[in-house]
């Protein structure tokens, strides 16, 4: 059976004046991907999918250095769409997660993110394969998957903001579930 290693992708220098597309990562976000590099869970994964956004790619530069995985990406695991800076990041989170099937301030509406996230996972692997596939993606997609693995309606606000940066979950794809939810590798700044 497939399993699947989750990462959240390594913290990232916040610029108001820049779409959170291109934002790079951190100080902190290079401890975090150097750290991240060290896991032993690497010796066993077959390949590594990304979202198109670069803070993904960044956070696995330092493994990719060391060792050569065939990775890919895929803007079906970018984050949820977020036209422009957002004064109250952590209101329009709650809103987001709140009302799943309604855009909040213009933001992609959570339902749509996730269908989009499912689909990329359901084109990229196969629940049958004996493969390891790591993802590297974001904060909100991986919150809204992590709660439609735990068959949650809507993802408690809290439980995206306590999930750090450069976190990590292993999840059997046969159920799907959980086999560890999401634990940080290094030292993470607290999410807005």
């Amino acid at each position: 059976m497939a399993t699947l290693t989750l990462i959240t992708h390594a913290h990232t220098q916040v610029d108001p004046a820049t779409d959170a597309v291109t934002w790079r990562l951190s100080a902190a976000g290079e401890t975090q991907a150097a750290a991240l590099a060290g896991q032993p869970f690497w010796a066993t994964v077959d390949r590594i999918l990304l979202s198109s956004e670069a803070k993904t790619r960044l956070t696995v530069a330092p493994l990719l250095a060391q060792r050569s995985l065939p990775i890919m990406a895929d803007a079906r695991f970018d984050e949820a769409a977020r036209p422009g800076w957002c004064d109250d990041y952590a209101a329009r989170v709650a809103a987001f997660f709140a009302e799943p099937g309604r855009s909040a301030g213009g933001w992609e509406p959570a339902h749509a993110a996730l269908a989009r996230f499912l689909d990329g996972l359901n084109a990229h692997i196969d629940p049958q394969a004996g493969e390891h596939v790591a993802l590297v993606a974001h904060g909100l997609v991986l919150s809204l998957y992590r709660a439609h693995l735990l068959d949650l309606a809507t993802v408690p606000f809290e439980a995206w903001r306590r999930l750090e940066f450069a976190a990590v979950a292993h999840v059997d794809l046969a159920g799907p579930a959980f086999t560890q939810d999401f634990a940080p590798v290094a030292p993470s700044p607290p999410r807005a």
